[in-house]
């Protein structure tokens, strides 16, 4: 994200966060290591700062998962609310302006008709002043026609350029192959890896379901793993039985062995 999120609650909450885990008496590595969560993370948090994360989600995910390990009541601050109330502000401006250009160049159409049956008119009504005594009324209909086609092709250009199917990838994994299906009856917070980076986090609620194709091998990492099952390529995934007893949290490795 570009840009400073952060606000004077943010920033207030993060404080409370700080001062709890030195009270509790853990330095940031130390709660990195317990709920696997990347450092600059945790000062993000701290900071009152969410510009680092890549999605409101995600710093969501975070936040939850460390107030709890804190026991600290405070909610997620809205920093992100006021982004996304700026952006729908600049997107209500850009529809505006465009809507003027489009009036704009409907009455440069409805003129030019004007001004082309004005001229078939003295056509036909003074062939002597135009020059012209005999007028084929079949070439007068086929030139508005024209014209007529002309403006809408302008209009449609999208026409002229035709999508090459043959050059769009197609995905060749099938549904029945990788199929990840988690369905949640609690609030939980999953995150993906591949090669040890990290593809999805999110936060999910009570009969929220999530699907996707995965190729072997990846790990997904939950949070209060007794609000989720799942299955890949239907089999069942167990994730209490190795679960921290303290955070809930669990980590399955999909691997080709």
């Amino acid at each position: 994200m570009r840009g400073e999120l952060k606000s004077a609650a943010s920033a207030k909450i993060g404080k409370k966060f700080a001062e709890k885990r030195k009270y509790l008496g853990y330095s940031l590595d130390q709660v990195s290591e317990i709920l696997v969560i990347n450092k600059d993370y945790l000062k993000a948090i701290e900071g009152g700062n969410y510009s680092i994360f890549p999605s409101e989600s995600f710093a969501k995910a975070y936040f939850l998962k460390y107030r709890d390990f804190l026991k600290i009541s405070n909610e997620f601050p809205n920093i992100f609310d006021f982004k996304t109330s700026k952006n729908k502000m600049k997107i209500q401006q850009e529809i505006n302006f465009n809507e003027k250009i489009d009036l704009f160049s409907i009455l440069i159409y409805v003129c030019l008709i004007i001004s082309l049956v004005t001229g078939v008119y003295l056509f036909i009504q003074f062939p002597d002043f135009i020059g012209q005594k005999k007028i084929n009324d079949e070439i007068e209909i086929n030139n508005i026609q024209n014209v007529i086609n002309e403006l809408d092709n302008q209009n449609n250009t999208e026409i002229l350029y035709p999508v090459d199917q043959e050059k769009i990838p197609s995905n060749k994994l099938t549904i029945d192959d990788n199929l990840l299906k988690l369905e949640f009856s609690g609030e939980c917070w999953i995150e993906i890896y591949v090669d040890e980076k990290i593809v999805e986090a999110q936060l999910f609620k009570a009969e929220d379901i999530y699907k996707t194709e995965i190729v072997m091998p990846f790990k997904v990492i939950v949070g209060n793993a007794d609000y989720v099952n799942g299955t890949y390529n239907g089999d069942v995934i167990d994730f209490i039985t190795d679960a921290n007893r303290l955070t809930r949290v669990n980590t399955i490795n999909f691997t080709d062995e």
